[in-house]
């Protein structure tokens, strides 16, 4: 998959150069929105790292390659770089390629507990590379990895057994005489076989059930029959640059496994040039925010693009310290959208990669960017005014419930993804809990004044009592949020969310008491698990207005942390559809 749309950011003042990178035994933890990793300390160790002199994309859309040698020097880095053309490869498809050097004795494929956990250290070298001297970094999903020998295959085929979230893709050869695959968790990986391997193709046909296998430019593709994006390839045709291009070009680059459940799941990449998205980098043509340069993408099914019949209209806002593409990737709204024949909009928050969600005077306001937005798209498509609709995701969850609240007449439905109403209860002072000018404390009464998100909701709602359909989604180990879940504390601030929302639609507040009866600790009007693998706690609230509509959702996902589920996403469309905007104010449910 080739694919120009995301755009070149991150330029390493080592561009072009191979160099030689600290790995901290300690340093066995990154955490950043979305990215994190963690796993167990070891020694203090080192790695050769390649930063494309062309560029790299955001972290949120990096790749990182690692290539497994059992020789640690420099000059055998070097002459992998060459004799496969990483170095021409990582320039054109600009990712990073690192070089983990073995300690002595070579790697530790049988997991002797007497020498280092090498599947640790491959976790500490990702952990390293936002402070590194390279100064590029990649996102967690897609960790690749390339084996040269029979060594660095039993290795890799150990990380894949034992701990599959941290290997997104492996290309292996054969192994060692006395290696013995691990019985490990049996879940799924992608994988490319460039030697002739009975035991990995076993291995592989065990892990990923391929419903079918078929021939491909001269490899075998099994296809697993559930989800088509886990595939392995068996070619046999030996380790060559021409190899490793087609394995780019057929695996990696279609590869991402997101950390939203124990093991990880492989998600179909979106190719945004062949999509047809629509970008708009920088663009001031808004005329909003004295001018200020916006960014947003747009996805326009073809069949709306030739119709006059018009259509919803869905913004999808990013998390806090993320980019819209990678925003698209993650929820996946565009294929819904095409699917369901309607229009998404994926912007770029103004300044620091993070919403404006309280609408402080300080900033360029996202509020007024979303509005000139539905303004544009207006003039350019058959937008139907009465069905436009807000999702995001962590900080654009924040901002999803902010702008439902301060713009009821616009906004027929939300769809939040694992964070609070925070732009309506704090304001960006109380949120960050930052100084103020010259290292001063904020006061007390600068902490508590009320947002314009706040002020603006309030005063809509004064005389005009507006209902919202919402449905509220997390993960039952995202503990973004006081104490997390399940829900205990009174003072939890999902908890006054939820009551916010509840008495907008005019759904009976009462006071929380913990039950045991779901996962969640929360009790509703309706509650019921969802999905073949019962893996949804979705609890259902019904307003009290005539027709007993069920106007407030919350869904919560089993096993998944910081993240989303596809499955979230259907249901939630599956929610809000059915909800337009009259010009009164009022709603109208269609079945």
């Amino acid at each position: 998959m080739r694919d120009d749309l995301n755009e070149l950011e991150r330029f390493s003042p080592y561009g072009g150069e191979l160099i030689l990178e600290e790995v901290a035994g300690a340093n066995n933890e990154f955490k950043t929105a979305e990215n994190s990793v963690s796993t167990a300390k070891g020694a203090d160790r080192d790695m050769y790292s390649y930063v494309p002199k062309s560029g790299c994309p955001d972290a949120k859309q990096g790749q990182v390659l690692f290539v497994l040698r059992s020789d640690a020097s420099k000059e055998s880095a070097e002459e992998a770089l060459k004799n496969y053309g990483l170095d021409a490869l990582a320039e054109d498809r600009h990712f990073t390629v690192l070089f983990p050097n073995p300690v002595e004795g070579g790697w530790n494929y049988n997991q002797d507990p007497a020498r280092e956990d090498d599947m640790s250290f491959f976790v500490r070298c990702f952990a390293a590379l936002p402070k590194s001297k390279g100064g590029v970094a990649g996102f967690n999903g897609m960790m690749f990895y390339i084996a040269l020998d029979e060594a660095g295959s039993a290795m890799l085929t150990t990380l894949s057994a034992v701990h599959p979230i941290d290997c997104a893709a492996m290309m292996i050869g054969r192994y060692p005489a006395d290696y013995v695959i691990p019985e490990g968790v049996k879940q799924s990986q992608v994988a490319w076989l460039y030697e002739e391997n009975k035991a990995a193709e076993e291995y592989l046909k065990c892990v990923n059930t391929p419903a079918c296998c078929e021939e491909k430019d001269g490899v075998t593709v099994c296809t697993n029959g559930v989800n088509n994006n886990i595939r392995h390839f068996v070619s046999c045709a030996g380790l060559s640059t021409e190899e490793i291009c087609k394995a780019w070009e057929m695996m990696f680059s279609e590869a991402r496994r997101w950390r939203n459940d124990t093991y990880g799941t492989y998600q179909e990449r979106t190719n945004f040039t062949e999509w047809g998205f629509v970008p708009h980098i920088k663009d001031t043509s808004l005329g909003v925010n004295d001018g200020f340069a916006h960014t947003w993408f747009e996805y326009v099914p073809e069949e709306v693009k030739n119709s006059d019949k018009k259509v919803p209209l869905l913004f999808y806002f990013h998390g806090g310290n993320c980019i819209p593409l990678y925003g698209a990737e993650q929820s996946d709204w565009h294929r819904v959208a095409k699917d369901n024949g309607f229009i998404v909009v994926y912007p770029k928050a103004s300044t620091m990669k993070r919403w404006n969600c309280w609408d402080d005077p300080n900033e360029p306001s996202d509020f007024a960017f979303v509005m000139a937005l539905i303004e544009h798209m207006k003039k350019l498509y058959p937008v139907d005014e009465t069905r436009i609709y807000a999702s995001g995701f962590s900080m654009g969850s924040m901002m999803t419930n902010a702008l439902c609240c301060a713009y009821p007449e616009v906004f027929a439905g939300g769809a939040a993804f694992n964070a609070q109403n925070l732009g309506y209860f704090k304001n960006a002072k109380s949120t960050f809990g930052a100084l103020g000018m010259g290292g001063k404390p904020y006061t007390e009464e600068e902490l508590n004044a009320p947002s314009h998100c706040k002020e603006m909701a309030d005063e809509k709602n004064k005389d005009h009592k507006y209902r919202m359909p919402l449905i509220q989604n997390s993960g039952l180990l995202d503990a973004l949020g006081v104490n997390g879940w399940p829900i205990k504390d009174a003072d939890n601030i999902w908890l006054q969310t939820f009551d916010y929302w509840k008495d907008f639609n005019n759904i009976p507040v009462t006071p929380f008491v913990y039950s045991d009866e779901y996962e969640t600790g929360l009790t509703a009007d309706a509650s019921c698990y969802e999905g073949e693998d019962q893996r949804f706690i979705h609890h259902i609230w019904y307003s009290q207005d005539e027709g007993h509509l069920p106007l407030y959702q919350v869904m919560v996902a089993k096993r998944m942390p910081h993240a989303v589920d596809l499955r979230q996403i259907r249901f939630a469309w599956d929610f809000i559809r059915h909800y337009s905007r009259n010009a009164d104010g009022t709603l109208t449910y269609t079945e």
